[in-house]
């Protein structure tokens, strides 16, 4: 899947405990917010990982595939994620 086109990313400074990242192809719920995140900073130690899905790591400047379709791309760098609940969000 191509980076998603600038009007279908909602601009949000930050993202609240709860928020759920999600794959866009599968709809999988991948992450659980634990706490506040501000989207400048970094989802390290504030994600938890649904059933089956490993833990989240930081690093790389590919996007972030879904483990279980393996295709569906929910993380763009710098910081672009789809959420279950907003869609894309930047």
């Amino acid at each position: 899947m191509p980076h998603p086109s600038p009007d279908h990313i909602t601009l949000m400074p930050f993202l609240l405990p709860g928020t759920i990242l999600s794959c866009p192809d599968c709809g999988m719920g991948l992450y659980l917010l634990i706490k506040k995140v501000m989207r400048d900073g970094t989802f390290e130690g504030a994600v938890k990982p649904m059933v089956d899905v490993p833990e989240y790591t930081r690093g790389g400047s590919l996007p972030k595939k879904c483990p279980f379709c393996k295709t569906g791309e929910w993380w763009y760098p710098p910081g672009t994620v789809h959420t279950l609940q907003h869609g894309w969000v930047a």
